[in-house]
């Protein structure tokens, strides 16, 4: 287990001794922090959890926001090359074995392939492989949450 993420996805978690493991998270609804009144309790509205999700995930070059064709979380026509793609168990676990190197990250939904951060050189959701190390990620697919 890497900080609270299992390594089960595709019955890799044994080969994988460099590379990329994490979860992919479903979150939707609102988000919002509530205010509890005590005197009305039957009023506090639950946030709902984030729930893992069978999704791709592809793992491309480094990718700077100027390769690719983004609207607004969601990008398609990636010019950077696709090393790598993996599909998350029912519960949204994965492993992937990656070469030393730094990427890109996408969740592949219906409407493109989703990707909601950026460093602060403009590259799209990126993420490090050092030699010999597993990197833990958690992708949490929240098109769908306000906040």
């Amino acid at each position: 287990m890497i900080l609270g993420i299992t390594l089960m996805a595709n019955g890799c978690q044994d080969n994988v001794t460099q590379g990329v493991a994490g979860r992919v998270l479903w979150i939707e609804g609102n988000q919002m922090p509530t205010i509890v009144d005590e005197n009305n309790p039957g009023q506090t509205r639950q946030r709902s959890e984030p729930t893992g999700v069978e999704r791709e995930v592809y793992f491309y070059e480094l990718t700077p926001m100027d390769q690719a064709t983004g609207n607004g979380v969601f990008f398609s026509d990636v010019q950077t090359k696709l090393v790598e793609k993996v599909k998350t168990d029912e519960e949204g676990n994965f492993a992937v074995s990656l070469p030393v190197g730094k990427y890109s990250v996408f969740v592949k939904e219906e409407q493109g392939l989703f990707a909601n951060s950026m460093d602060g050189q403009g590259n799209i959701n990126p993420v490090e492989v050092n030699k010999d190390e597993i990197t833990p990620i958690k992708l949490e697919v929240n098109y769908k949450a306000a906040y």
